[in-house]
């Protein structure tokens, strides 16, 4: 699956509720209606004492997916995106400093083996609810070349992330460069069961943030617009 990320900051002079409201209404309603995505996913940032300086940096990431690169690449040109998203984004975007990332993904726990975390646990999937925790990290470019490492999935699993992608640069369309080594994502329920995890393991969190090496990460409220 080809997922696009846009990484948003908010204009200055837009206080962060503003920036949010209008981000899911009006841009997101009219953003669900854009044809060719498999999903839509804005993911809505917020501070943790988990996380250090720098989780603030965007204020949100627009996470639609597509079947092909081809599809990722067209959404600048899909007419409803010309006539109505294109002109409402610099009503509430610093679209100057705003990143646009496309790659493939690759899930590497889509549900917790068996024994791993409670069985209410392993019913829960985040293609089915319209909400989610999420902690998303970029790899900047001057990062850990081996930030995706062999033991991602068991950090993942001792600081019960429910779901764990990572994400490497689509080469069709970052053919000339790429803005980032890589992505990586990883899921709860609630807040709660986040820190909860965490907590539990410290250790392992450190961990596997600290492969990445220079990155932005932060914790979001994923909020699901299409399936």
């Amino acid at each position: 699956m080809i997922r696009f990320f846009a990484l948003l900051p908010r204009r200055p002079d837009i206080d962060r509720q503003r920036f949010h409201d209008h981000w899911r209404h009006p841009h997101g309603t009219m953003g669900r209606q854009i044809p060719g995505m498999l999903t839509y996913v804005q993911g809505h940032q917020f501070d943790t004492d988990r996380l250090g300086p720098g989780q603030d940096k965007y204020d949100g990431v627009a996470m639609p997916s597509f079947d092909s690169p081809k599809d990722a690449a067209a959404l600048v040109d899909e007419p409803l995106f010309v006539d109505n998203i294109r002109p409402d984004e610099p009503l509430f975007q610093d679209l100057p400093n705003v990143i646009f990332f496309i790659t493939e993904e690759d899930v590497i726990v889509s549900r917790p083996p068996i024994g791993a975390v409670s069985a209410v646990d392993r019913q829960w999937d985040v293609l089915e609810r319209p909400t989610s925790i999420h902690l998303l990290q970029f790899v900047h470019l001057d990062g850990n070349l081996g930030w995706a490492g062999a033991n991602d999935a068991e950090l993942g699993l001792r600081i019960g992330a429910l779901r764990h992608a990572v994400n490497r640069p689509s080469a069709e369309v970052h053919s000339d460069g790429a803005p980032f080594l890589g992505a990586r994502q990883l899921w709860w329920p609630t807040l709660t069961a986040f820190q909860d995890g965490v907590d539990a393991d410290r250790a392992a969190f450190d961990e596997l943030l600290a492969q990445a090496g220079h990155a932005v990460t932060m914790l979001a409220v994923s909020e699901r617009f299409v399936r």
